[in-house]
């Protein structure tokens, strides 16, 4: 009998005496982590705006379209800047006051999210917030302000709201069948784990098989005198 038949008897051997904790662990680890995901973790609801920044400069004759094709250029250029200042704590204060919201400037600005495609002007901003209706409100509150004041801070630029945001119906996290299944892996990988261990810190010799396993020869059974 070759060694690669011996350890995967072994191994069989092993997983067969463990086989109720080798299934139990994935239950285990799936049912934690459903109940605290469904009933631990508090729902965060995400709502969503979409911003288009455009130019105030005309593109009617064409001195004024190449004007209007230069500044859209360096509009994409200030992606970045559009979205610090979107950030920024003049922006959070002007809406924490509006909304008489408890948070700090920097604990709303971790709230919100922008995305924006590469050489795009549109941006989506969102804002995640256990309460579905006050994200919503945070997020027009935001955009119609930044509406108000970019052109205040950069000069020939508008933004557009292309899209309110809507009142979320469903929480964007926890994910309730994705944590699930996670742990339903980590469990397997515990399993395997456990199954190694013992594998590994086995010492005790339990029949003849064990004996060959270790090239040694079995002479006899000692009885067990009571």
């Amino acid at each position: 009998m070759s060694a690669k038949t011996m350890e995967l008897g072994v191994a069989l051997k092993i997983i067969k005496n463990n086989l109720i904790w080798v299934i139990a662990l994935p239950l285990i680890a799936m049912v934690i982590a459903f109940g605290i995901s469904k009933y631990y973790l508090v729902p965060q609801y995400t709502s969503s705006a979409q911003i288009f920044i455009t130019t105030n400069v005309e593109s009617g004759s064409e001195k004024e379209t190449t004007v209007y094709s230069e500044q859209l250029r360096t509009n994409m250029q200030m992606a970045n800047t559009f979205n610090t200042i979107l950030k920024s704590s003049r922006m959070m204060e002007t809406v924490r006051s509006e909304l008489n919201l408890a948070e700090t400037n920097d604990a709303l600005a971790k709230k919100i999210s922008i995305q924006s495609d590469k050489d795009s002007l549109v941006f989506t901003v969102s804002v995640e917030d256990a309460s579905p209706k006050r994200a919503q409100k945070i997020v027009n509150t935001i955009t119609k302000t930044y509406q108000k004041d970019l052109p205040k801070l950069i000069s020939n630029n508008k933004v557009i709201i292309l899209e309110p945001a809507s009142l979320p119906l469903e929480s964007s996290s926890p994910n309730v069948i994705i944590n699930t299944m996670i742990a339903f892996v980590l469990g397997i990988i515990g399993s395997v784990l456990l199954v190694s261990l013992i594998y590994l810190f086995r010492n005790v010799i339990e029949g003849e098989d064990d004996l060959e396993e270790l090239s040694l020869k079995f002479i006899g059974d000692i009885p067990l005198i009571k």
